[in-house]
């Protein structure tokens, strides 16, 4: 997913520790920033504001992990505990998860001129219309 425009932005993570309300282990996870995404209309920047949060219960092992994919509600996300979690891959991994399928600026505020499509003449369909017959 190459949809960065540049290397601008900055991002703000918080990781923290908790309890849930079932008492299973849980990290809160908030990541804040803008980044500059690529239009998919106009292949210009635009501005991002990113601002996620999310929870996660901590499994001791893939079997509880199973279990607590069973058992959580959909608002909780569970993974596997480790004693080196990668923090930098988490919050990366919540940064992709917010990231827009395909960004583009709200419709009609593009910069695209009619001109940068093309003109009919080099249209890659043109040889096909001069072999349609009249």
């Amino acid at each position: 997913m190459d949809v960065l425009h540049s290397g601008t932005g900055t991002l703000a993570y918080t990781v923290s520790g908790g309890v849930n309300p079932s008492g299973k282990p849980v990290l809160h996870c908030r990541v804040k920033g803008t980044l500059q995404l690529q239009c998919q209309r106009c292949l210009e920047g635009m501005e991002y504001v990113l601002d996620t949060q999310s929870d996660l219960v901590l499994a001791r092992d893939e079997a509880e992990l199973l279990q607590l994919d069973e058992q959580e509600d959909e608002a909780a996300d569970a993974i596997l505990a480790d004693t080196k979690l990668n923090v930098l891959a988490l919050v990366e991994d919540e940064v992709l998860l917010d990231l827009p399928l395909a960004p583009r600026h709200p419709a009609g505020t593009c910069q695209v001129k009619a001109s940068d499509y093309g003109s009919q003449e080099s249209s890659p369909f043109a040889v096909l219309a001069k072999l349609k017959p009249e």
